[in-house]
């Protein structure tokens, strides 16, 4: 009987953590499809439209930016950076954040980086922010109960939320799930199911809000088995590329973070100023990775752009996330293995083509397996990418891919990014 009790307790407590923690990332999408839409359909394009006023205003315009979304971190320095690691440590009791404060700095900051075009995502701020929610909650209860300990631990409401961010983000539940299981610390059997019906409410709510619809449309050929062979080979290549991109990542974010706190944030203003260079010369490679995928996709796309936007991307999201800003590092490195997966695909076609590869079958594969590669989550990584597609048909090819830059990346052993 106590048993069954301790088991309504833990659905009850997924199911409202959920439901807040997906209002609140539904919240957060609607300010980041706004900046990320008036960043490509308004402001670059009256950066081209002719004369100087144009770009002298938007340089004045980011550095009001970077001086806000400095003051805002300075306020709160746990909103800082991707959100990954901030969330690991509330999990682990390392850190106790104020959950309001994190969550107001993160719902405004993350957007404006977004809007001054930097190489950010938000799957790191989103599972920061489900994180903070569950603390939110939990505190609430506390505060209900007349400050009497609830029944349930705090990791409970904290591991929910942070499913339940990255669920309502996608509108990937079950990639929430695995998520939370692969990168926080191992909970008992019962609390998983706390954290899958935190996910899937979360889901719900983002469903019924935005609906569901496919991020990409593509769909690897599983019944034709000489692929397979080829997706083994990319996964190895994307065990070896995925954990140097962490690596750099991880000495970029040192670098930049000790010259930031020497000039009291006048590195992010230099970097802000950055960005609208490159929004003005190369907005490909600007944002999570939207503009960029676009490219990709598109089947007369050559190598030597291919190779530029592979380039660019990179140290633009080295200097975007290794500077500390608050966004998230995943979407543009999902962006990067998309771009050598097709790389990758377009080599075989020249090499092999009898065969009738499809290079646009190697970008998903990419980006799964680097994904699987830099974070040390190869289940994340499969579900991931066929919750984007919206088509687990892909599950056996991206598995192939996923297992062999796995055990790669394990070979290699190096740190992974969060």
């Amino acid at each position: 009987m106590k048993q069954k009790k301790y088991i309504i307790q833990r659905i009850s407590a997924g199911f409202v953590t959920g439901i807040f923690s997906g209002l609140i990332i539904c919240l957060y999408r609607v300010f980041m499809s706004l900046c990320d839409n008036t960043l490509n359909h308004k402001i670059i394009p009256s950066l081209h439209s002719g004369g100087f006023l144009y770009p002298a205003a938007w340089g004045a315009g980011l550095l009001l930016l970077s001086r806000f979304v400095y003051r805002s971190i300075c306020l709160e320095p746990k909103a800082e950076g991707g959100g990954v690691s901030h969330s690991t440590e509330e999990i682990q009791g390392i850190t106790d954040a104020r959950w309001w404060s994190v969550l107001l700095v993160k719902l405004t900051s993350a957007p404006l980086c977004i809007l001054a075009g930097f190489s950010l995502g938000k799957t790191g701020s989103a599972v920061e922010i489900g994180t903070m929610s569950g603390k939110g909650i939990f505190r609430s209860i506390q505060v209900f109960r007349r400050h009497r300990q609830p029944h349930l631990s705090p990791t409970e409401y904290y591991c929910a939320g942070a499913g339940a961010g990255l669920s309502a983000l996608f509108c990937a539940p079950v990639s929430g799930l695995m998520f939370t299981l692969e990168k926080f610390p191992r909970r008992n059997a019962v609390s998983v199911l706390t954290i899958a019906v935190g996910s899937l409410s979360a889901f719900l709510v983002a469903h019924l809000i935005f609906g569901t619809s496919p991020i990409l449309d593509t769909i690897i050929p599983m019944q034709q088995y000489y692929y397979y062979p080829a997706l083994a080979l990319m996964g190895i290549l994307l065990g070896i590329t995925g954990k140097y991109y962490a690596f750099s990542l991880k000495r970029y974010a040192k670098l930049l973070s000790k010259y930031n706190k020497r000039i009291n944030g006048l590195l992010w203003s230099i970097l802000f100023l950055l960005a609208g260079v490159v929004c003005y010369f190369f907005p490909a490679i600007t944002g999570p990775g939207n503009n960029m995928l676009a490219l990709l996709r598109t089947p007369t796309t050559a190598y030597t752009t291919l190779v530029l936007l592979l380039f660019g991307k990179y140290l633009f999201s080295m200097i975007s996330s290794g500077s500390g800003l608050p966004g998230g590092t995943i979407f543009p490195l999902l962006t990067v293995g998309a771009c050598i997966g097709q790389l990758y695909g377009l080599a075989l076609c020249s090499l092999f083509p009898g065969t009738g590869f499809s290079p646009t079958c190697f970008l998903l594969g990419g980006m799964s397996g680097f994904f699987t590669s830099a974070l040390g989550a190869p289940l994340t990584g499969v579900f991931l990418m066929c919750e984007f597609t919206c088509c687990y048909g892909n599950l056996i090819p991206l598995c192939t891919v996923c297992l062999f830059s796995h055990l790669t990346a394990q070979l290699i052993n190096h740190k992974t990014l969060a």
